[in-house]
């Protein structure tokens, strides 16, 4: 339902011309507009020549002017509203009306409030966009003007005024037409609320009374003012004086100065025709209707009146909703709906205090568009949006452009105009900028002319220009709207207006935000990704999700790849096999033999064998080792030796939902995960071992505050914290050494682990500080690959790091106390490849942490360099004893088994 719609609003079948809008409007003043309705003069019909043989009719002496003006603007509608007045308030005196009386219970549709963790809102949810006014929040300055505008006598009538009726039936005899309406605040509010104003009959008006005396009976006068102030429509969707103000001023209804109130109050009879957005000057001519009535009424003094008179009309500035968290509150909805059902989500006003620090969110997605807009953009430039048509040009007109608000990093629709070899104008609003080659330098294409052609439509970026200096004030130099304000209030003083009625102008607020024409920026050649990605961020010590990104972009595609989407994670599942095993006495210092190996399958026959991402094999390998160069054979030895069905265990304690089945491809990622799973999982780690079971939502509270919910935090123990220590300390050397090296200059103790699928059809870094858990995913919603080589590493961790990085800047990122280890946890200097305590012939020296009591006693001596630069065959003289159960390349019978096999990491 459009706007013009609604169903509060009345058609304007016999709206007057706008030329004329100030008489009429003036005509209008302080009645009921909807009650008017035009009558056109008909001349009167020439009664025809009576033929000769008809004998001449009786002549009848003409009615005069004033009699025709009484039978029909006079006496029907005075026998009509006076006997339903007199009626209606001898019925409603003597008659229970449970309808009205209910009126005083009434509970409208509200709007339900997201807040962010630091108490702002930043997403709505309702049927009817309305904030309620409580009866001592009506502002006095808002009063007077309704009063003065609508129903000077409010405080001295019953519902129905009949001296105001009086004057009106007067007034329009004297005019000849319908021109005013004796319809009083009460009768506009009934009739609003219990019948259909938009049926101008009779009946109608006469119903409209005798509730309208009933409402008075019911209810105090105060009470009356506030159920108007909160239940007239106001236009663009708006109910409610209080959200209108917050829509077309961005202020409270407090805040607004005389010229907004009486804008207010201009707008409310008929709002579909008279919206400050669509029709300004119109609504200029009838505020200053409202501000004569409100001089006239003694509310405002002439000076007071003479300056809001002057004043343009300037409504806030109306930019399109900011789509910054748009898959998180989604969630919150979905979470709200099964809750508290559709009424009480749309309809009961709910404040929802969530995790929500927007400062992450819109880094995240900030990050996220750019890691896949880089990937993007290896497989080269595909086209343009559209091509318009040639009569299109002279004047085109871009859905982008609705409500476009031009900053610094915005995507925008251009239409190429002129396009050479090196150069092309494109058309964005009303003005045209130039791509010049930096634009499009990322195709490597030379020639401009192979990417558009006049009349192409594409996405093109801005970025704000380094040289650009905003102007300090108008060009012809005159004072900005701060000063105008400062001298008016200044003259309003010194006039002694002011000292009498309030103030015009003496709260100017906050300065509008700066619009930057188009050549504050330059232009970048765009298009979208068909890849996607997720982000989540998540606080480690509580559970709460401080940020969540679920794909390019929510109006593109509404699936929530952050928490319906299960991938594979690739590598990124090694901890739990690592962390299953620390559990059972392994240390990260311990080895495996990494050589070819062939495991049983699904079917119980040997017939699987995993490869390395290289294709090689290290030989004799510490766990540590395994972890930071992601080697798939030793996680899947280390699995095969700790058993598969206690890894399960290990990851369902950790928060791992989703199904795993127990085979040996399990230690590579096999399974699919959610990013969000994959989060919850790895804060435990930096939580020394306690699992917190991820949320939204801190709290939901009814309108007058009253808690309907508040989150109960629900933790459990899913390790020890020596083995959450391990886990902790091995994956930060996967940063300091390993697959994630990329990560090091991050100046805070950072952890995690890159994942990489078969194909590279998904890229996974799952990392944590201290305090804070991120996972990014990237890949596509149908599987295929990102390209050769797009590992983890490559595609997923440079998305991580600007998250990290630009947290750690603004300061919702912090060191903490780094990884503390338990009292239990000691440490050894030992050599980096072998596992074996340090000595001055070590080359190769990391500090290592252990459980007290398994630290190693071997010493690593001269002849294990030499012994580790031999090929994984000839090291396996040297391994010794296999470890229990340990399967070994010896074992092999078929080796056509680990022939042809697709890289993975």
């Amino acid at each position: 339902m459009s706007v013009n719609d609604h169903p509060l609003e009345r058609p304007n079948e016999t709206a007057p011309e706008e030329s004329s809008l100030a008489a009429s409007a003036l005509a209008d003043s302080g009645k009921d507009a909807s009650d008017a309705t035009t009558v056109s003069s008909v001349p009167p019909e020439t009664p025809p020549t009576a033929p000769a043989d008809q004998p001449e009719p009786s002549k009848r002496r003409p009615q005069s002017t004033w009699q025709r003006r009484a039978k029909r603007y006079l006496i029907p509608p005075l026998v009509v509203v006076l006997l339903g007045a007199l009626i209606g308030a001898a019925v409603a005196a003597t008659i229970h009306v449970p309808e009205v009386e209910s009126i005083a219970e009434f509970s409208p549709g509200l709007i339900t409030e997201l807040y962010d963790d630091q108490g702002d809102v930043f997403r709505t949810y309702s049927t009817q966009s309305r904030i309620m006014l409580s009866e001592d929040e009506i502002p006095e300055l808002l009063e007077r003007a309704l009063l003065a505008s609508e129903d000077s006598r409010f405080y001295q009538h019953g519902g129905v005024d009949i001296v105001g009726v009086a004057r009106s039936l007067a007034q329009n005899w004297m005019l000849g037409r319908r021109a005013y309406g004796a319809s009083t605040l009460t009768m506009q509010l009934a009739g609003t609320h219990f019948l259909d104003r938009t049926q101008d009959t009779w009946d109608r008006k006469i119903r409209e009374a005798f509730y309208a005396v009933e409402l008075e009976k019911t209810l105090s006068k105060r009470q009356i003012l506030a159920l108007y102030c909160n239940l007239m429509y106001m236009g663009h969707g708006n109910y409610g004086f209080q959200a209108a103000a917050n829509y077309f001023f961005d202020k409270d209804v407090g805040e607004l100065d005389l010229q907004e109130t009486a804008t207010l109050v201009a707008i409310v009879k008929r709002p579909g025709d008279w919206s400050p957005i669509r029709r300004p000057e119109l609504v200029r001519t009838r505020r200053n209707v409202v501000l004569d009535r409100m001089l006239q009424e003694g509310v405002i003094g002439t000076p007071g009146h003479t300056q809001a008179s002057e004043s343009p009309l300037v409504v806030a500035t109306r930019s399109k909703p900011s789509s910054s968290g748009a898959y998180f509150s989604e969630d919150v909805r979905r979470y709200l709906y099964d809750t508290y059902g559709e009424k009480g989500l749309y309809e009961r006003g709910l404040k929802v205090r969530t995790t929500l620090d927007r400062r992450a969110q819109v880094t995240a997605e900030r990050a996220l568009k750019r890691g896949l807009v880089r990937i993007d953009q290896r497989r080269g430039w595909r086209g343009p949006i559209e091509s318009l048509e040639p009569e299109q040009l002279a004047d085109p007109q871009l859905s982008n452009w609705n409500d476009l608000k031009l900053e610094d990093g915005a995507w925008v629709q251009g239409v190429a105009l002129e396009v050479n070899a090196t150069r092309a104008n494109i058309r964005i609003l009303d003005e045209e900028i130039s791509l010049e080659p930096p634009g499009y330098e990322w195709t490597r294409n030379t020639d401009l002319r192979r990417l558009l052609e006049p009349g192409q439509v594409a996405w093109f970026e801005l970025t704000l220009r380094e040289d650009y200096q905003a102007p300090s004030q108008a060009d012809d130099g005159t004072p900005s709207s701060a000063e105008e304000s400062t001298e008016a209030d200044a003259t309003a003083d010194a006039e002694g207006d002011a000292a009498a009625t309030p103030e015009v102008g003496s709260e100017p607020g906050t300065p509008e935000e700066s619009v930057l024409p188009l050549s504050a920026f330059t232009v970048t050649l765009r298009q979208e990704p068909e890849l996607e990605g997720a982000v989540v961020v998540m606080d480690t010590k509580t559970g709460a999700i401080r940020a969540m990104v679920g794909g390019w972009d929510f109006q593109r595609n509404e699936f929530n790849r952050a928490t319906q989407a299960r991938r594979q994670p690739g590598s990124a599942f090694k901890p739990f096999v690592f962390g299953a095993a620390y559990e059972v006495g392994f240390t990260p210092a311990d080895t495996l033999f990494d050589a070819p190996v062939v495991f049983a399958g699904a079917d119980n026959l040997p017939s699987y064998s995993p490869r390395n991402f290289y294709r090689e094999y290290e030989g004799i390998l510490t766990l540590r080792k395994a972890v930071e160069k992601s080697i798939n054979v030793s996680s899947v030895k280390l699995q095969d030796l700790v058993g598969a069905d206690r890894v399960v265990d290990f990851a369902r304690r950790c928060g791992i939902e989703s199904p795993l089945p127990p085979y040996p491809s399990l230690a590579l990622g096999a399974a699919e995960l959610t990013p969000l799973e994959v989060a919850a999982s790895y804060a435990t780690f930096a939580n020394n071992g306690i699992y917190v079971n991820p949320y939204l939502v801190e709290s939901v509270a009814t309108p007058d505050g009253k808690l309907l919910e508040t989150h109960q935090p629900r933790a459990a123990r899913a390790m020890s914290n020596e083995v959450a220590f391990l886990l902790a300390h091995t994956l930060r050397g996967v940063v300091l050494r390993g697959t994630a090296t990329s990560a090091r200059r991050i100046e805070v103790p950072i952890a995690g682990k890159t994942g990489t699928t078969d194909g590279f059809t998904d890229a996974w870094f799952a990392g944590f500080t201290p305090n804070t858990s991120i996972v990014v995913w990237v890949g596509y919603d149908i599987k295929r690959s990102l390209g050769r080589n797009m590992t983890g590493a490559e595609a997923a961790l440079p998305v991580w790091r600007e998250v990290v990085e630009t947290g750690v800047e603004e300061g919702w990122i912090q060191a903490g106390a780094g990884f503390v280890p338990p009292p239990r946890i000691t440490f050894r200097r030992v050599e980096a490849n072998t596992g074996l305590l340090a000595t001055a012939e070590a080359e190769s020296v990391v500090s290592e942490a252990f459980v007290a009591g398994s630290e190693p006693v071997q010493e690593y001596s001269a002849r294990w360099q030499e012994i580790m630069a031999l090929p994984w065959y000839q090291q396996r003289a040297f391994y010794g004893r296999p470890k229990e159960g340990e399967n070994m390349p010896e074992d092999i019978t078929d080796w056509s088994l680990v022939e042809n096999l697709d890289d993975s990491d």
